[in-house]
């Protein structure tokens, strides 16, 4: 199977490098970010397909969660696995209060966050309690499959990274206007294609010469023309592509 990076510049025609907009560092980072947005939509029983079993026991009481989503808590009461409860980290300190409504007991137990951290209580004894987590997968430019994650949604990652490349483009490219760079009023060099209209100016103003000048602004003329076709491609098919995103996220949310 094709690297994700051969798929997006199959979909957006550009060629990514290390320097190129965007960079291959740039591609990781938006191949990451539409494998979690499309974790993050799916249904719970998909998510729990997908999800991590974390065991907890007496000598692991919590669990440091790194930015995973919690599916769901148990704590085994010697017998059953019992479900429990979140309640707010606020109320940590009332649900360990036998005096409280909101007190955690073993065939009741509670669970809380507080700095990334998920506690529970009764704390696991040595019959241990689960934490179901979904973890986001970081997603390499150079890598062609994703582990953990539904197959018939991995075709969207990189339909969402090409359209967040033709973006990074797009925006890229103002400095690509012809006739737009180095327009501070300073002529500096007759030779220098990047002198733009400050040579027209100065081929008017400082040699009179209109015929050139006239030369001049039809040749950048022509290559506003093809700037523009160019532009409108990335606009279009980035629309196009944004719609078969939009059209398969909305398939894999509805299960």
């Amino acid at each position: 199977m094709a690297t994700f990076e051969a798929q997006v510049e199959g979909l957006t025609s550009l060629s990514i490098d290390g320097s190129s907009s965007p960079t291959q560092t740039e591609l990781t980072q938006f191949l990451t970010d539409g494998a979690k947005e499309i974790l993050t939509a799916l249904p719970m029983d998909k998510k729990l397909m997908y999800s991590t079993s974390n065991a907890l026991d007496n000598s692991t009481t919590y669990l440091t969660l790194g930015g995973s989503e919690v599916l769901g808590v148990m704590r085994d009461d010697g017998t059953i696995n019992q479900p429990c409860r979140r309640i707010p980290s606020s109320m940590s300190g009332r649900a360990q209060d036998s005096a409280e409504m909101i007190y955690g007991t073993t065939s009741d137990p509670v669970w809380w966050i507080v700095n990334n951290i998920l506690s529970i209580f009764p704390e696991p004894s040595s019959a241990g309690a689960t934490v179901q987590t979904l973890a986001y997968p970081a997603v390499a430019y150079g890598d062609s499959a994703i582990t953990k994650f539904p197959d018939e949604a991995e075709y969207l990652v990189p339909i969402y990274a090409s359209v967040k490349t033709l973006q990074n483009k797009m925006a890229s490219m103002v400095d690509e206007i012809p006739g737009n760079s180095d327009q501070d009023g300073t002529f500096t060099n007759s030779s220098s294609s990047s002198q733009g209209y400050e040579k027209v100016r100065n081929l008017l103003e400082s040699q009179e010469d209109t015929e050139l000048a006239s030369g001049t602004i039809s040749a950048l003329s022509s290559e506003m023309q093809q700037f523009m076709a160019e532009y409108k491609w990335y606009q279009e098919q980035q629309a196009k592509l944004q719609a078969d995103y939009d059209k398969g996220l909305q398939i894999v949310m509805a299960g």
